[in-house]
């Protein structure tokens, strides 16, 4: 292994599109420490002074991929609109390298720490309803809604983009992506009974 001279943010940087790469490809058990310095051109020494163990590289390595695929708040003037824009956008990045990731580190990395995906995602994403959030919120100042929802149904949509991900590990067909917006959310968020004008 040649090692690069890199200080600060651009090693950083280095050694956690390393680990992505390391795991996309080697998996959760050839994420290893060794393996990430050696792909990062660098010494493991480096990673443990910025991480502890394993769990803590792969926990910033998952968040430094999440913060270079943002998703932008979509606003094309209807809620259906920026709701079906959002699940696509997702959708489009989760891909491959989502299937990749969740294929590779669910059982190894799931039975090594006893954590749940719901406990992962928690750590890595915390409160992930702001598009939501801002997407009802322009609906009901454009009238199409009379009040806030509530958080459940609000997160109808990408909870069932990622169960239909997780069934089947590749991107959802986008008719299954317009369904879940017509079928089973507007009709929710629309609801003259939840205080929405029907």
């Amino acid at each position: 292994m040649t090692e690069t001279r890199r200080r600060g943010a651009e090693l950083e940087v280095a050694i956690l599109d390393a680990g992505w790469e390391q795991l996309v490809e080697g998996g959760y058990d050839g994420f290893t420490f060794e393996a990430v310095a050696d792909r990062a051109g660098t010494g493991k020494a480096v990673l443990y002074r910025r991480w502890p163990d394993k769990e803590a590289l792969l926990l910033a390595v998952l968040a430094h991929w999440l913060a270079e695929t943002p998703v932008e708040v979509p606003d094309t003037g209807s809620l259906r609109g920026d709701v079906l824009a959002l699940l696509r956008s997702l959708n489009g990045r989760l891909g491959d390298s989502g299937a990749a990731l969740f294929s590779t580190i669910l059982g190894a990395y799931f039975h090594e720490t006893e954590t749940t995906p719901a406990q992962l995602r928690a750590q890595v994403l915390g409160d992930r309803t702001q598009s939501m959030t801002e997407i009802v919120g322009r609906a009901i100042e454009r009238g199409e809604l009379s009040g806030a929802l509530p958080a459940r149904v609000m997160g109808v949509p990408i909870d069932l983009l990622r169960h239909e991900f997780l069934m089947n590990l590749r991107r959802v067909p986008d008719g299954t992506l317009v369904d879940i917006v017509d079928s089973v959310f507007l009709p929710l968020a629309t609801d003259p009974r939840r205080g929405a004008l029907g």
